[in-house]
């Protein structure tokens, strides 16, 4: 029930909203270049619009498959896979926490900003690494939990009580008011820009299902499971309290693993 909740909300998001294209690439240059995934196969897990799995397609994979709950957004992804004529990536509906592939099967494996949304984040980051190649890479964006996530949680489940065709309403009306505060308070510069604040505040206080960590958590089960870190991102957003960290990671070779 509580997946069927998040996909009926990001139904409403990603059909509304798409980052921009431009953008969206120079956030993904921070981490991979054209050489790194030339040839090689990608799963966007939790694709949205499909905008990275595009990314990445352009940029030379062999093969990349994105996948959501959201039918919405899937179709959004396909209108962008259309208008870009692209014949290497290819979008279908399936559950982060049960994958529909095989062990194994990815060179490379893209989280940006999903496993938090998930009832159970941890087995989502368990099926994203066991789809995984020995020797390939994965990228998580993971909520960061700060001393006061607890008031942008009470706001949330504030906010997710009233009807639903007044999120959208809401969220511009919050953009509003909380844009000077974002232009003359703001601790740095956005990493991903491209995307409008009325989406941001729709997708920090409207979202049913919300997690957030502390980077020492998943740096540690990571590790536990297998991985190096290869690159860490502290805060991707202009507060702390509002940004993900970002940790990408490599999989052991079963050599390395076992010595």
């Amino acid at each position: 029930m509580d997946e069927k909740k998040v996909s009926r909300f990001y139904d409403v998001v990603w059909t509304e909203y798409v980052p921009e294209y431009q953008e969206s690439e120079k956030h993904w240059q921070l981490f991979y270049s054209p050489e790194e995934i030339n040839d090689k196969k990608v799963l966007d897990g939790g694709c949205g619009t499909g905008i990275f799995s595009i990314i990445f397609a352009r940029q030379g994979a062999k093969e990349v498959v994105g996948i959501d709950i959201s039918r919405g957004s899937l179709s959004t992804a396909q209108k962008l896979k259309e208008k870009f004529a692209l014949t290497n990536v290819v979008f279908q509906e399936a559950d982060l926490l049960n994958l529909p592939f095989a062990d194994e099967s990815f060179d490379i494996v893209w989280a940006w900003g999903t496993v938090h949304h998930t009832r159970d984040p941890f087995r989502a980051m368990s099926e994203l690494i066991r789809v995984l190649k020995p020797g390939g890479s994965i990228l998580l964006a993971i909520y960061t939990r700060t001393k006061i996530t607890f008031i942008h949680e009470f706001i949330r489940k504030t906010l997710i009580r009233t009807p639903k065709f007044a999120w959208q309403p809401l969220s511009k009306i919050m953009a509003s008011l909380l844009w000077p505060v974002v232009a003359l308070f703001k601790k740095r510069e956005k990493s991903r820009k491209g995307e409008k604040l009325e989406e941001l505040i729709l997708d920090w206080y409207f979202v049913p299902i919300r997690h957030h960590y502390y980077p020492q958590e998943i740096k540690e089960y990571l590790k536990k499971n297998g991985l190096e870190i290869e690159k860490f991102l502290p805060a991707s957003g202009r507060f702390d309290s509002t940004s993900n960290f970002i940790y990408k990671a490599r999989k052991k070779r079963r050599a390395e693993s076992s010595s």
